[in-house]
C-alpha cells in the first residue's frame, strides 16, 4: 500500500514539471495606420513551449483591437495580412536558426512589399535574445518573391542587429 501510494505521489510531483503552461509573451508587430508602425503587443500563450518561439510566432498573430462599435475591427497585424510566419528551432542550442515562412505572402494594400517584409524582420529583431544576435535568417518564399526578399533577408544577416533594421529607433 506504501509503494502505491508513494507512486501515485511521484506522479502527482512530477506531473505539474512535465506540462506546459500558459503564460503571457511580449512580441512585436506591424502595424498599418497609414504608415507602419512596430509596436509591443502582449499576448497570452494557452500552451507556452519557449519564450523566444513563442514571441516569434505572434509576430505573425492577428491583432484586432478591441472597440465600440458592433462589428470586429479590422486585423492591424501587417505580418499576419501578408501571410509571413517566423519561427526558430525550439531549444536546440546548436546550431541555432531563425526562419521566415513567406511561401504565401500577398502584399498588404497600401505598403510597399519591401517596407512590409523590413518592418517584419525588425519585429523579429526586437525579440531575439542575445544568444540569437549573429543567428543567420532562412527563409522560404514563392519563386515570383524569392530573389527581392532574398536581397532584404541578406541585408538583415549583415546588419548589426543591437541597432534598428527598419523604422524610428524605439
Amino acid at each position: 500500500m506504501k509503494i502505491f501510494f508513494a507512486a501515485i505521489l511521484g506522479l502527482c510531483l512530477a506531473a505539474p514539471g512535465s506540462a506546459t503552461t500558459s503564460a503571457l509573451v511580449r512580441t512585436y508587430q506591424p502595424f498599418g495606420f497609414g504608415s507602419i508602425t512596430i509596436e509591443p503587443v502582449t499576448c497570452y500563450a494557452w500552451n507556452a513551449q519557449t519564450y523566444l518561439g513563442d514571441a516569434l510566432r505572434y509576430i505573425s498573430a492577428k491583432n484586432i483591437p478591441p472597440n465600440f462599435e458592433k462589428e470586429p475591427g479590422e486585423n492591424l497585424n501587417l505580418a499576419s495580412t501578408s501571410q509571413l510566419f517566423f519561427d526558430n528551432d525550439y531549444g536546440s542550442e546548436n546550431p541555432r536558426r531563425l526562419f521566415m515562412n513567406a511561401d504565401k505572402f500577398v502584399i498588404t494594400e497600401g505598403y510597399a512589399r519591401e517596407d512590409i517584409v523590413k518592418a517584419c524582420l525588425e519585429c523579429v529583431r526586437r525579440v531575439l535574445p542575445a544568444a540569437y544576435l549573429k543567428t543567420p535568417l532562412t527563409f522560404s518564399a514563392s519563386p515570383e518573391n524569392k530573389e527581392w526578399m532574398g536581397k532584404i533577408v541578406d541585408e538583415f544577416n549583415r546588419h548589426d542587429r543591437s541597432k534598428v533594421f527598419y523604422g524610428p529607433t524605439p
